[in-house]
């Protein structure tokens, strides 16, 4: 279990230093755009959303992951008794 915690840890410092970052640099920026090459702190935006989400991303997997193992761990020690 320590393992799917550090893993839980490790993803939502990412995602909470890419949303510090995209909320000190670029506060106001929407990651939209509608042109073709967009400026500067729309893409900035967009990578940093970007990265938040895949911090997201995987501290669902993790908890998934994680409460997988411990259901199947408990059902398993509630069955030998």
């Amino acid at each position: 279990m320590r393992t799917y915690l550090r893993l839980l840890l490790l993803f939502a410092l990412i995602a909470g230093a890419a949303y510090l970052a995209s909320r000190a640099f670029v506060p106001d920026a929407a990651p939209v755009a509608d042109s073709e090459q967009p400026p500067w702190y729309l893409q900035l935006a967009f990578v940093l959303m970007s990265i938040e989400l895949i911090g997201l991303g995987g501290m669902a997997l993790v908890l998934v992951g994680g409460l997988s193992v411990w259901f199947g761990r408990r059902s398993q020690t509630t069955r030998v008794r």
